[in-house]
């Protein structure tokens, strides 16, 4: 597989424009999931979810690959900006974060269900790291298999979804807990996948599923995205998340690491 990159020309001068001067010195905060929102080609926008995870580089979160690159239109988005910290209708602490560079495998191009998660590196204060202001997930290379307690976390829009005690506005974060799941053996690939008992709804694409979620310290690691509704004969209420094979998950992480 080939992994696909794009970067974001944003002039130097507006790189960090919007980033306060907050350093959080609380542990006890929220601010490693955030609101995505997407520019596309023709200027509409769209949301979507993001966190950020535990790296050397500091300065990456992971979301869902169709939120990084347009399946319809087989291009990029043209630019992303990542609001960590985001609810109630206002910004986080770090505020807007614009994003530098997008990492996805090439396979997602061809069928919208595979593959479908990322990397974005965002630009950030020179001296500081992301991770550092907001807090971060550290990750599973290997996925359990089985039922497994999640925590996912997401921005559902117009209605959408089926969380529950949460305004579904899009301005929100809305958090469900469950057990996560293998699919069965008699739904094509089902390998490829596993799934949570719950629509998610728009706008949560790309929100985390954490494994071992600690609402005292906010810490957890991802063990898989929000993609969506699979076509049938997949279950038309259980969220599915690609299940990602330990060398690629790596291999893109430390491409996006690497990269300049």
């Amino acid at each position: 597989m080939e992994p696909m990159i794009k970067t974001y020309d944003i002039p130097s001068e507006e790189r960090t424009s919007n980033t306060t001067d907050f350093f959080v010195d609380d542990i006890n905060n929220i601010n490693s999931v955030g609101l995505l929102n997407i520019v596309k080609t023709d200027g509409s926008d769209d949301d979507c979810t993001a966190s950020v995870i535990r790296t050397n580089n500091g300065n990456i979160a992971i979301t869902a690959a169709h939120c990084i690159f347009d399946h319809n239109l087989q291009t990029w988005n043209t630019n992303l900006y990542f609001f960590p910290g985001y609810n109630n209708n206002a910004p986080g602490r770090v505020g807007k974060v614009y994003a530098y560079k997008s990492f996805i495998w090439g396979d997602f191009r061809q069928d919208i269900t595979r593959f479908d998660y990322g990397f974005i590196k965002f630009y950030y204060p020179e001296g500081r790291k992301l991770q550092d202001d907001t807090g971060a997930f550290d990750y599973d290379l290997v996925i359990p298999q089985g039922n497994v307690p999640a925590t996912v976390f997401g921005y559902p829009g117009d209605n959408s979804g089926d969380f529950v005690n949460c305004p579904k506005d899009g301005q929100h974060l809305c958090q469900w807990q469950g057990d996560s799941f293998d699919f069965p053996s008699t739904l094509p690939n089902y390998e490829w996948y596993r799934g949570i008992n719950v629509d998610v709804g728009y706008g949560s694409s790309g929100g985390p599923w954490l494994r071992n979620y600690d609402p005292n310290t906010n810490a957890g690691n991802v063990m898989g995205i929000s993609h969506g509704i699979l076509y049938e004969p997949y279950p038309d209420f259980s969220t599915a998340s690609w299940a990602w094979h330990q060398d690629d998950f790596a291999n893109l992480l430390q491409y996006a690491e690497n990269s300049q």
